[in-house]
């Protein structure tokens, strides 16, 4: 007898079997699910009482959540969210910002590149996503704030900690970053790819997106309808994507 949990895995992949039957044969198929999806991330973001800005900081434009405005209420300690390379603010922490928010103060930006953020400038580095984000919390006011950083996240919020945002930084929280490997760490590791880096972070069919997924999550999922991952790609990789490339050669 199957456990409940393996049924409700059977349940799900027979949703998105039918879900991609229905998306094949109906006249709607040509609307974007990805694209409505972030829609609901963004109500959902509104929901808890965050709020969408984006400062012009004459070099860039940086997209961030910051705390909507209530009198009345104390303020919390403040905390920086920096997402990884394969989404954004809103697909990486929405799951986060529910617990997170009962004690914190939460500024979740799009990195240069990412997301609604945007930049003129030829830089590329690390250095420039964390001087980006430091100078965005200036402008906001915030004086004092500790930073979570996950994936390529984490290396930016290392940079701020230690360089533009050294006074400003209390705390830091790096995820799934080898900040400790050295550059011939690194390049030994993506030679073990035995593929470019940026054909496996920047995935452009539904086959290299799966496997990215496979080797980016623990429980990863075992069957996405093709439909779906390409969408997903449409969606997330194809805007700024030379860019992309170009940070990822620049690390």
């Amino acid at each position: 007898m199957d456990s409940p949990r393996s049924l409700r895995h059977r349940l799900r992949l027979l949703a998105l079997a039918i879900l991609s039957l229905l998306y094949r044969s109906a006249p709607w198929r040509l609307l974007s699910l990805v694209a409505l999806w972030d829609f609901v991330l963004h109500l959902a973001f509104l929901l808890r009482g965050l709020r969408p800005v984006t400062l012009d900081l004459g070099h860039a434009c940086v997209h961030l959540w910051v705390p909507a405005p209530a009198s009345g209420r104390p303020r919390k300690p403040a905390l920086v969210l920096v997402h990884g390379f394969g989404g954004n603010s809103r697909w990486q922490w929405e799951g986060q910002i529910g617990p997170l928010s009962r004690s914190f103060d939460l500024y979740i930006p799009d990195l240069v590149f990412f997301g609604n953020s945007r930049s003129a400038s030829r830089d590329r580095s690390l250095g420039y996503q964390a001087s980006c984000i430091a100078e965005a919390m200036q402008r906001l006011g915030v004086a004092r704030y500790s930073v979570v950083g996950i994936s390529y996240g984490g290396f930016v919020a290392f940079r701020m900690a230690e360089g533009p945002a050294a006074g400003a930084v209390e705390r830091v929280a790096i995820l799934t970053a080898g900040i400790c490997l050295t550059p011939e760490q690194l390049r030994d590791f993506a030679a073990k790819e035995e593929r470019d880096v940026c054909e496996l972070l920047l995935p452009q069919n539904a086959d290299d997106l799966m496997n990215l997924l496979r080797r980016s999550k623990y429980r990863h999922p075992k069957w996405i309808p093709a439909f779906l991952l390409q969408d997903f790609i449409e969606v997330m990789y194809r805007n700024q994507r030379m860019e992309k490339s170009e940070l990822l050669k620049n690390f």
